[in-house]
């Protein structure tokens, strides 16, 4: 629960009355003409009936100008609350509850890197961002708080006198840190590795994170190796990886413990915990060898955190006379708060984006002695600044004191006590976040590049720029080409892999430096026709460097292989089905164990029978699905409950199916013995029949007794929460919308994932779907999660959320003929003068 300050403060019929009278003036206005400062020309924004905007200017600084303008009207509320997450200061709209959220990012300095990276930008890229927050400006002039939208009226009945300041282009950079953070997971893993390993050992732990079968399972680039410096795609590999040197890992268990807890306030913007949470993404592209139409297809559906209004805003931007100074036509997704397009499309090219799970994060334990830090033999002193943060309904602001070592952030100083012990002249363990989106980075010419590429080589150059966030891009183009490009700044390290905490004081750990851009693995219209790149990994083992951490294990990636190279030439129609498939291939290795059990008990031998005659699909009436999820549940909490700390215990994904489907083949592993009961030791089958019991019971109670009247939608439902007021009793109703059955889950293409530990309900899914048509670009497709508008109450807010839970998709037009033909509204902003 996120924000529950609120539920003794406010009145919930005097909101429901406020949700009628106010709500309506915070609407944006979609028809007519509007006067808007800085406008050198005329510009249309045309709506259709979802209120995607397509935007028509005759300048690029026109084109990002009108942009602002119109997500600051359909989503400044958005805008404004990440930049309050981004820059640490949510305490000042929501009092000292999110302290700890604020000391942890103000630790990290997501927003002082923003302001050093803006120094680095293009300068086109300067005027893009500096257009696009008069645009954001502008608007803010024009209305008061409460005509903003329905939020701030809500902050205003807890006594909060707010009026948000003025919108900068270190606003929209600083967005960025959150994406790099949410879409990294490695950090977590290096926490768990080091405080199981002196328990249990370092083999014992290694079973909790198994291996990638690339034998089973293919990675994104079956070949490819560099050579003399560059990534040859057409190379086969010779070599295997260099060895790596064993690692010391001290013993820093309090320490750590600390920084996972403060991680841990950082609430999700975009997603969090990595692939075994749900976060992840499904792409994949075909060229014309494999489509009916003889034109390259491409499909993406990012992975991330539920949430309404959705992460991404529908947009078209276009230079009605493309040039030099104005070179953008292109539609697609896009943040509120950064101008551009996301996720899309223009006239040559269109990408997609998948998290990649390369390992950008280490921790470091560093040893302190007061205000210095010990490198080999010597003491060297720590970066130190000091912050303010002001808390609603304080007079006085917090200060936080922020120390940094060469390798980054002291994180353990985010807890109180700790700084004062490590301030102490006694030598004590911090812990260090080297992060290379600490680094300040052009990453944002990389959006305004690949929004005007027109080649696969531009493609690259854009993907060049892209420091931090990485992720995997994918391309087709209208020429048929398809492509694959791994961006990003990568790290090479000296000692180690990154998989624990290291001692920071050893210089042989230390970052050597960056893997070079063009040793980065990459494909280009690939003999398979086709490229799949749903978060497994990227290259094979004999890559030279470690890459990725925490990827998913493989069964949402081959299965999307499967279903392109058993479909023979895929049309349009068929490549839609794509999204939905419900197909659990994480069952087939664990259902063999589980159905050969003996159960003597005849009503708990209901439920194995169910899962014997189960299709392995996750459709919303299926008996089967409904009963194997509560299984997995109960057979993880079983297992792993008695010897696992509670913050470290499973919940139902994609790690965890792959630890099962390793321990279901070892009977006698020592995970399944139940450390509670003495004197006996449980085997795989005891554990087995345990859970499939405590299954039994659960979905009696959840459903029916009947197992006729299981149903896994019945479970596993779909509601969009509100980020900042969805779990506040009363208000959430204003704002959450839907109670619809899914089908899917964890690990499955069609991934609408679930934190069992709290129930079914899905908490991560496909935030939108694109599939874009290079045989008729304007016969290409897409939904977003929710709806376009972040106003409750309007009808875009949730208008695509009933479209998007039944696997519907809409047409995804961009061309100014049909733009003008499917139009409901048009804006005409003129300049002052």
């Amino acid at each position: 629960m996120l924000f529950v300050i609120f539920v003794l403060v406010l009145i919930i019929g005097a909101l429901s009355s406020l949700a009628v009278t106010t709500t309506r003036s915070s609407f944006p206005q979609a028809d007519g003409e509007l006067k808007l400062p800085g406008l050198r020309s005329r510009v249309e924004v045309i709506r259709n009936q979802y209120g995607v905007p397509d935007i028509y200017a005759d300048n690029a600084e026109d084109l990002f100008l009108a942009q602002g303008f119109v997500h600051a009207q359909d989503r400044f509320w958005e805008m404004d609350f990440r930049r309050h997450i981004t820059a640490g200061r949510l305490s000042e709209l929501f009092g000292p509850s999110q302290l700890e959220t604020d000391k942890t990012i103000r630790t990290m300095g997501w927003r002082q890197v923003a302001e050093q990276e803006v120094q680095l930008l293009s300068s086109s890229t300067r005027r893009y961002l500096d257009a696009y927050a008069d645009g954001v400006n502008a608007y803010l002039r024009s209305q008061s708080p409460s005509e903003l939208s329905l939020e701030y009226s809500v902050l205003g009945l807890t006594g909060l006198d707010y009026r948000p300041e003025p919108w900068t282009a270190v606003d929209t950079v600083s967005w960025l840190k959150a994406m790099a953070w949410d879409l990294s997971s490695n950090k977590d893993d290096e926490i768990e590795r080091a405080l199981l390993t002196p328990k249990y050992g370092a083999d014992q732990v290694a079973e909790l994170f198994p291996p990638y079968d690339l034998d089973q399972f293919q990675p994104i680039i079956s070949r490819g190796a560099v050579r003399a410096g560059r990534f040859d795609p057409q190379a086969r590999p010779a070599s295997g990886r260099p060895p790596v040197a064993d690692v010391e890992t001290p013993d820093a268990q309090a320490a750590l413990g600390r920084v996972a807890r403060s991680l841990q306030s950082i609430p999700q913007l975009v997603g969090g915990g990595g692939a075994d949470a749900g976060v992840g993404s499904n792409s994949w592209a075909v060229s014309g060898s494999r489509t009916t139409t003889g034109a390259a297809m491409l499909a993406n559906d990012p992975h991330l955190a539920t949430s309404i209004p959705s992460i991404f805003e529908q947009m078209g931007l276009h230079c009605r006379n493309l040039n030099a100074q104005c070179p953008f036509d292109v539609s697609g997704f896009t943040f509120s708060g950064m101008p551009g397009v996301i996720i899309g499309h223009n006239q040559q090219i269109s990408w997609g984006l998948t998290t990649s799970y390369v390992d950008v994060q280490d921790l470091y334990l560093e040893r302190v002695r007061g205000d210095q830090v010990r490198v080999g033999n010597d003491w060297q002193p720590l970066t130190i600044r000091t912050e303010e943060i002001k808390i609603k309904g304080q007079d006085e602001p917090y200060k936080i004191t922020i120390r940094q070592s060469r390798h980054g952030p002291l994180m353990s100083d985010v807890d109180d006590q700790f700084h004062r012990v490590g301030a102490a002249e006694k030598p004590a363990t911090a812990v260090a976040l080297n992060w290379t989106a600490l680094t300040p980075s052009r990453s944002m010419d990389a959006v305004f590049a690949l929004d005007r590429a027109t080649d696969f080589t531009g493609f690259r150059a854009a993907a060049k720029l892209l420091s931090s966030p990485s992720q995997n891009l994918l391309y087709a183009d209208r020429q048929g080409n398809i492509g694959y490009q791994l961006p990003g700044a990568i790290p090479i390290r000296g000692r180690g892999e990154g998989s624990v905490p290291v001692p920071g004081w050893d210089r042989r750990y230390d970052w050597t430096g960056m893997i070079k851009f063009a040793e980065l693995p990459y494909s280009y219209n690939p003999p398979s026709g086709y490229i799949v790149a749903a978060n497994q990994p990227i290259v094979s083992a004999d890559y030279p460097y470690p890459l990725s951490a925490g990827e998913s294990y493989g069964w949402r990636s081959q299965q999307l292989i499967d279903r392109i190279t058993a479909a023979g030439k895929i049309d349009p129609a068929t490549a839609e089905t794509f999204f939905a498939d419900d197909r659990v291939r994480y069952a087939d290795p664990l259902l063999p164990a589980l159905l050969q059990v003996k159960i003597t008990d005849r009503w708990v031998a209901e439920g194995q029978q169910v899962l014997r005659s189960w299709d392995r699909r996750a459709s919303a009436d299926s008996a089967g699905a409904a009963f194997f999820n509560v299984l997995m549940r109960d057979l993880l909490h079983q297992t792993f409950d008695d010897q696992l700390p509670a913050d470290l215990q499973p919940s139902s994904g994609d790690r965890w199916y792959a630890v099962l489907a390793e321990l279901i083949t070892k009977p006698d592993d020592p995970w399944w013995d139940d450390v509670r009961t003495e004197n006996v030791r449980e085997t795989r089958d005891d554990m087995i029949i345990r859970a499939m019991t405590t299954a039994r019971k659960d979905i009696t109670a959840m459903m029916a007794e009947d197992s006729q009247q299981w149903r896994w939608g019945q479970l596993h439902r779909i509601t969009l929460r509100h980020q900042a007021f969805g779990e506040v009793g009363g208000i959430d109703r204003l704002f959450n919308r839907g109670d619809y059955p899914a089908p899917g889950g964890p690990a499955i293409v069609n991934a609408l994932s679930f934190d069992d530990r709290q129930g079914f309900a899905v908490t991560n899914g496909p935030a939108m779907r694109m599939l874009i048509n290079w045989a008729d670009v304007d016969d290409s497709r897409w939904i977003n999660q929710s709806g376009n508008s972040g106003h409750a109450f309007q009808h875009n807010y949730d208008d695509q959320l009933p479209l998007w839970a039944a696997n519907r998709m809409l047409p995804f037009r961009s061309e100014p003929a049909s733009i003008r033909r499917a139009a409901t509204s048009t804006l005409t902003l003129n300049p002052t003068s």
